[in-house]
């Protein structure tokens, strides 16, 4: 008695396997982009407010 399953397709590859989020965010320039200028605020954002913690209080006059 053999096995009556009918054996299994390969998978397809194309619109049905879900693209990775880093590789949708490669494919498309202005997500990179837009990616790139979120970090970029963040970064200098924090890093004025640092700078500006850090100075002296202004003497009153």
């Amino acid at each position: 008695m053999s096995d009556s399953a009918p054996p299994q397709p390969p998978p397809v590859s194309g619109e049905d396997t879900p693209v990775p989020l880093m590789q949708r965010l490669y494919d498309s320039p202005f997500l990179l982009l837009l990616a790139c200028i979120v970090v970029m605020f963040g970064f200098f954002t924090a890093w004025g407010m640092i700078e500006i913690m850090s100075l002296e209080p202004a003497p009153l006059p």
